[in-house]
């Protein structure tokens, strides 16, 4: 059967980046290194179709139906995946993710993709009290990256700043 027909569809190497696929049927779909990120695949359907190496990095994936989905190297970074039906501890595990992939609450996120959020700035902040040198912001910091990284509430920067440097023959 092919694509005429209502079979499996060749998707592989295509760039669906932000696109909307919900309710999509991509039964058996060949999906193979797609870019899916930030993709719309709540309540679609992508049982036995081929997700190896695809990017589905912040994709909404909640609702999907992951039958016999083949995950094999897939990024899932930051994606939903929040009520995601018949998908299994084996097909996470084959797959790549980060602490802010959310998962159903029946499978248990594999030890390189680190905590939930919340625990990876926790752990930081216990065991460093900084990441990559620099303090780690705090709950009451708000985040203002183009003018100078976070800010405290009083209006201090959460990083440390440099010192000026004077040229000529004194300070003022």
């Amino acid at each position: 059967m092919g694509p005429i027909n209502g079979g499996p569809m060749n998707f592989s190497f295509t760039r669906l980046r932000h696109a909307s696929l919900r309710f999509t049927t991509l039964t058996g779909a060949n999906l193979e290194m797609a870019d899916l990120s930030d993709a719309d695949l709540c309540d679609a359907r992508l049982d036995g179709a081929n997700l190896s190496g695809a990017d589905l990095s912040e994709a909404l994936c909640e609702r999907a139906d992951f039958s016999n989905a083949r995950l094999h190297g897939a990024n899932l970074g930051s994606a939903n995946l929040k009520d995601a039906r018949n998908l299994t501890q084996g097909q996470i595990d084959e797959a790549l993710g980060d602490a802010l992939t959310v998962l159903p609450a029946h499978l248990v996120r594999p030890a390189g993709w680190g905590g939930g959020a919340a625990q990876v700035m926790s752990g930081l902040e216990a065991h460093h009290g900084e990441a990559n040198g620099n303090p780690v912001p705090t709950r009451g910091d708000t985040v203002s990256w183009l003018v100078g990284g976070p800010r405290r509430p009083g209006g201090q920067s959460a990083l440390p700043q440099p010192e000026p440097v004077w040229r000529g023959s004194s300070a003022p």
